[in-house]
């Protein structure tokens, strides 16, 4: 994949009493075509090796985000609202709600962007968990050959 962005990713998972952080850095293409901002990278799983490739859709008032590797993730997050999603596992699908509380995505003055996601995810009826995601986007120095 060619990459013309640097990201710095944290997402913080509160289910119950548990609560974990993950971040990482990666290499990213990141776009704006006819209105919309586009954020593709790969995570790469630590334990097995894997790799899943993650698209972000960003618009003023929409964000759409698809993971696609062992576990395919199909989420729609606008602000104050209940959409659908849904998770696909190696074990079947699994059709999701996401209340989507605070949605944000910025330029910030050196140049760099800011997405702010957080959500409830509910299955079913039940909350499986709330999740806070900042993703920091350093987009990569143009050099002029």
């Amino acid at each position: 994949m060619k990459t013309n962005a640097n990201i710095n990713l944290t997402m913080h998972i509160i289910q119950g009493f548990d609560r974990t952080k993950t971040a990482y850095t990666a290499e990213a293409n990141f776009f704006e075509k006819d209105g919309k901002f586009y954020l593709f990278f790969e995570e790469l799983n630590p334990d097995d090796g894997t790799l899943t490739k993650c698209r972000f859709e960003i618009c003023a008032k929409m964000l759409r985000l698809r993971r696609n590797g062992q576990v395919v993730i199909e989420q729609t997050h606008i602000h104050d609202e209940k959409t659908a999603g849904y998770l696909k596992t190696p074990f079947g699908h699994l059709d999701t709600k996401l209340k989507t509380f605070k949605f944000s995505f910025n330029r910030q003055t050196d140049g760099t962007y800011q997405l702010a996601l957080g959500y409830d995810l509910y299955t079913g009826t039940e909350k499986t968990g709330t999740y806070l995601l900042e993703i920091i986007i350093l987009p990569k120095e143009e050099i002029i050959s």
